[in-house]
């Protein structure tokens, strides 16, 4: 059993604050909320602040009163990477309905590469008839780096299509929705059967860069979806294994930095697709309900699955 723990007053650095404060006020009228920014935050805030909701950790969390942060989305490397992470502040995440908009996300550039989506478009641009037999989903292989909730929930839309999912993660221990998941030592020998890679892992400093040119030199015109963050990938191995072939093109939500500079030469490698990372936008109330849940299980003294390990970063 877990300690019981009491928090009442809320701190909100986010874009939505005012938002989330009315949904949390709605149904628990006890808790106060203050809705700060950067710029806005006090040194008042950090002492009076028993727990914080967000995706960035505006203040010192050594020299504050903070025992508990929440993030509004899946990925916590954004808290976590400022900072030295305290003993005794527990760490919780919003995961909600996450997985399965990522997994139409990831299906939508799958199917629209399979039935040749973007030709056709062209052509009909250029008043072109060219038939293209379309290449069926059902029998090509994913390959998905990350078997946690967001991973299995993309498997299961790919399995549910006839696709073989393989799964990498830090054991390879089973998973539901998977065929077999692979240990990550053994990602460069899994990834020649991929036609479709598909990262969903969090980014760490053990996930950084995971995909460079040891394992993409090995891809045999595989298509690279990442919906996960722009650290897992080398930009530069991405573009040489574009410009040798061995990807085929990529679809990419999220990047090293963000927005994308105008000047990255991923705006015009051939067969990339860039989207403004919107491919698992968290809503409102599924943060507040996220909150509001780890919060009750905290009152209580019961585990918290929403708890991540700030040590390893999930």
């Amino acid at each position: 059993m877990v300690n019981r723990a009491s928090f009442s007053k809320i701190l909100i650095s986010d874009t939505r604050g005012d938002e989330i404060a009315a949904y949390l006020s709605a149904r628990r009228p006890d808790l106060i909320c203050r809705v700060r920014t950067a710029d806005t935050l006090t040194a008042a805030d950090r002492v009076w602040a028993d727990a914080l909701i967000g995706f960035t950790v505006p203040v010192d969390l050594e020299s504050s009163s903070i025992r508990w942060v929440h993030s509004t989305g899946a990925g916590v490397d954004g808290l976590l990477r400022p900072h030295r992470w305290p003993a005794g502040v527990t760490l919780t995440r919003t995961t909600g309905e996450l997985g399965d908009r990522m997994a139409e996300y990831c299906l939508a550039h799958a199917l629209a590469l399979s039935q040749r989506i973007l030709v056709f478009q062209r052509d009909q641009t250029a008043r072109r008839w060219a038939p293209v037999e379309p290449a069926p989903l059902r029998g090509s292989t994913a390959v998905i780096v990350g078997a946690g909730s967001v991973g299995s929930a993309i498997a299961a839309r790919f399995g549910a299509l006839g696709c073989v999912t393989l799964g990498v993660s830090r054991h390879g221990r089973p998973r539901p929705s998977f065929d077999r998941v692979h240990a990550v030592e053994e990602l460069a020998e899994v990834i020649p059967a991929a036609r479709w890679i598909i990262l969903a892992a969090p980014l760490t400093p053990d996930t950084r860069g995971l995909l460079g040119t040891k394992v993409l030199s090995r891809c045999r015109a595989a298509f690279l979806i990442n919906v996960a963050r722009g650290g897992l990938l080398d930009t530069a191995a991405v573009l040489a294994a574009l410009e040798a072939g061995t990807l085929v093109g990529a679809a990419l939500d999220v990047f090293e930095e963000e927005p994308l500079p105008a000047d990255s030469p991923l705006w015009r490698a051939p067969g990339v697709l860039i989207t403004p990372h919107i491919a698992g936008v968290t809503h409102v109330a599924e943060a507040g309900a996220a909150f509001l849940e780890a919060l009750a299980q905290l009152e209580a003294g019961e585990p918290v699955p929403a708890a991540v390990d700030p040590a390893r970063g999930y």
